[in-house]
């Protein structure tokens, strides 16, 4: 659980995001200066500041130069909170080296999105420094004259090495989420996810080595083997007790533009014999935006073989609705941010409402995802939502563990 500080001189500030995000789940700690903020930093360093810019005594720009020019807490992201709408108040929080800015009143939605980001960034780079301490000490033991050399650079290597490898040794795994149609209270398909147990470190965020497998040009390769995965899994519930579902797969842009996709799918779904209605693709919407023509005729391609095209993380894009109308669609996936306080923040509430009653106008499915709670299914069965799926159904498991779930699911 991630550690975020509040400093702010206001108490009732402090209290409302103290509110906002325990609610997501975070530990915070709060104090009213930027004195007392440098003295429990030291103390007890947190994970995220969120530093407000006036303040009595030592205001918000001091104490943030104070933490960036200590090497010991110059890498904790700070977050800068400002009444003050004039540029010069960003720029100059900008330049004591806060990662972002935030102007009040907070709005919610904004606030866990950006904190969600920077976490994001510091877990990953606490895993590179994991692997630079690493890096350091084996060049220390082999007093090598290399020690020199930049070791944030030498780990991000060591990691691009290690999925080179994973790629070539198939290290990595499909876990399935299971989403549940609202109609009748049955399993409508599952959701494949890749994981990577990286040997000697343990489980890697999708978040950290998807983006890196992008940049190498090695999603192409992997995204190939996770649909050959799902289609082989497809068949074999087929010839099982389970019986055959659909099994949506996430696709890159990078696929699309890149690679043979079309012809991957189709020789994939014949070679395990199995019907192209069962198989999904999720695109996100920003994917959807890049390289468009040849995109809606992929899509169209797809489409025209019987396999089924959803919009993952739909609300967070940019898209139209005119472009989205150009889209051979199934399904729009509701993002999560808009699920988590559905039932208890008006707007969030609209645009779920928004999002569905526009798939259904374009008879296109309504699926949202994240879903934790009974009051957010009893809204979002109300507000006519078709699917669901989140961890009050399932996590996402191994197939071993998928099925003894469907087995104790149908009472077997």
């Amino acid at each position: 659980m991630a550690t975020l500080l509040i400093v702010d001189d206001e108490p009732q500030v402090r209290k409302l995001l103290e509110t906002l995000l325990q609610y997501e789940g975070y530990h915070t700690l709060s104090v009213g200066s930027g004195e007392e903020a440098l003295a429990l930093v030291a103390e007890q360093p947190p994970d995220l500041i969120l530093l407000d810019i006036m303040m009595p005594g030592m205001d918000g720009y001091a104490v943030a130069n104070q933490l960036k020019d200590n090497p010991a807490t110059a890498n904790i992201p700070i977050i800068m909170l400002s009444a003050l709408s004039e540029p010069s108040a960003r720029l100059s929080g900008l330049q004591t080296g806060a990662e972002e800015f935030i102007s009040k009143p907070v709005e919610r939605v904004e606030l866990w999105l950006r904190v969600r980001n920077l976490l994001r960034l510091k877990s990953y780079g606490d895993q590179l420094k994991s692997h630079s301490l690493m890096l350091e000490q084996q060049l220390r033991e082999r007093g090598s004259e290399t020690a020199k050399m930049n070791v944030h650079d030498l780990a991000l290597l060591d990691l691009e090495n290690a999925l080179r490898q994973a790629v070539t040794a198939r290290e990595f795994t499909l876990h399935y989420q299971p989403k549940l149609e609202l109609a009748n209270g049955r399993i409508s398909g599952v959701e494949a996810l890749l994981r990577w147990e990286r040997p000697g470190y343990g489980a890697v965020s999708p978040g950290i080595f998807v983006p890196i497998l992008e940049r190498l040009g090695l999603i192409v390769t992997v995204g190939r083997w996770v649909i050959e995965q799902a289609c082989l899994q497809i068949a074999r519930w087929q010839r099982s007790g389970i019986g055959a579902m659909e099994v949506s797969v996430n696709v890159s842009g990078h696929q699309l533009i890149e690679g043979d996709l079309i012809t991957d799918i189709g020789q994939l779904l014949a070679d395990a014999g199995v019907e192209p209605h069962w198989l999904e693709v999720e695109l996100t919407e920003s994917s959807l935006m890049e390289n468009t023509p040849h995109t809606i005729s992929s899509l169209q391609r797809l489409r025209a073989m019987g396999v089924k095209i959803a919009i993952d993380d739909f609300g967070t894009g940019y898209s139209s609705l005119a472009y989205l109308r150009r889209f051979p669609l199934d399904t729009l996936k509701i993002d999560i941010a808009f699920i988590r306080e559905v039932t208890s923040n008006p707007q969030d509430a609209a645009i779920a409402r928004t999002i569905i009653e526009l798939a259904h106008s374009l008879g296109l499915r309504a699926v949202a995802e994240g879903v934790e709670t009974p009051a957010q299914l009893a809204f979002l069965k109300e507000a006519g939502c078709d699917q669901l799926q989140g961890y009050l159904f399932s996590q996402p498991l191994p197939v071993a563990a998928l099925e003894r779930w469907f087995w104790r699911r149908r009472g077997v």
